[in-house]
């Protein structure tokens, strides 16, 4: 099988793989991932397509194949998939039972066939994920690559968020995706919904991120709306005609030693960067 790489950034700075902590975002026509230290020392920074018709294994193997099979085999300190859903539900951990998993879901969503349900726990919301994903991709990843950790993106999104988000001022953080928009808003420093929503244009994000505004009762002269993912001038543009305060989601701030990475949109890959 041919391998397909479109931008990878890298530097060639020895580091032990113990050391290291490894992200992976799937599409649908393709993944993106990052290698960084547990310093947050940032390594390689990838964004490769996949071929046409791939399975669940054969998508897997071209994902360790480009990162590497040989820095793979030797294990990373931390490895995390994460696997964009529609169908989603935060627990807060005192209230979580891990055999409730699918009554949880239950609750938000029907499970589509061939989806299975899985949780990740976020420490900084001390809350847990519920989130259906299919289950032959989990599956794969998991034997091609032991130990990773399958998560959703919400998992990631309101992590990113609640770092930024104001103790006292409404904070909405927009991630656009294909297909979709994911919405994480907090009030006082508390997360008040996390959700995805279907999104074929411009228009309909749009529609999505005020709804949810009004309907939080979020729309103050101090509210701030941060925008990432597939976010382009233009729209940017737009959304700073109906928003107080409008800025780009840059993540956890890295350092770096390749001068390449001073060039990265940083805002295109929250879910890997944060």
């Amino acid at each position: 099988m041919s391998q397909l790489v479109t931008d990878i950034i890298t530097t060639d700075r020895p580091v032990a793989n113990s050391e290291k902590r490894l992200s992976i975002c799937l599409r649908s026509n393709g993944f993106s991932f990052s290698v960084a230290t547990v310093d947050d020392l940032l390594l390689t920074v990838g964004d490769c397509p996949f071929e046409e018709g791939l399975s669940a294994i054969e998508a897997a193997r071209h994902v360790a194949k480009t990162i590497g099979e040989d820095e793979v085999a030797l294990g990373f300190k931390q490895m995390s998939l994460i696997l964009p859903t529609m169908q989603s539900v935060c627990v807060p951990a005192h209230l979580y039972d891990p055999s409730a998993d699918r009554q949880y879901l239950a609750t938000v969503a029907r499970v589509a066939e061939g989806c299975g349900i899985y949780h990740s726990f976020s420490a900084g919301l001390n809350a847990y994920f519920v989130f259906a994903a299919p289950s032959d991709v989990a599956t794969s990843f998991k034997v091609t690559l032991p130990g990773i950790d399958v998560l959703c993106q919400h998992a990631v999104l309101a992590e990113a968020a609640l770092r930024s988000a104001s103790s006292f001022h409404p904070y909405i953080l927009l991630h656009v995706r294909e297909g979709a928009a994911d919405i994480e808003a907090f009030f006082n420093g508390n997360l008040l919904l996390s959700n995805s929503y279907p999104a074929g244009n411009s228009e309909e994000v749009l529609y999505h991120a005020l709804s949810v505004m009004k309907h939080l009762h979020l729309e103050t002269p101090d509210m701030e709306l941060a925008i990432c993912g597939l976010v382009d001038r233009t729209f940017f543009s737009r959304m700073q005609h109906f928003f107080p305060n409008v800025t780009l989601y840059t993540g956890k701030t890295y350092t770096f030693l390749n001068p390449e990475f001073q060039t990265l949109h940083t805002y295109r890959h929250t879910l890997i960067l944060s």
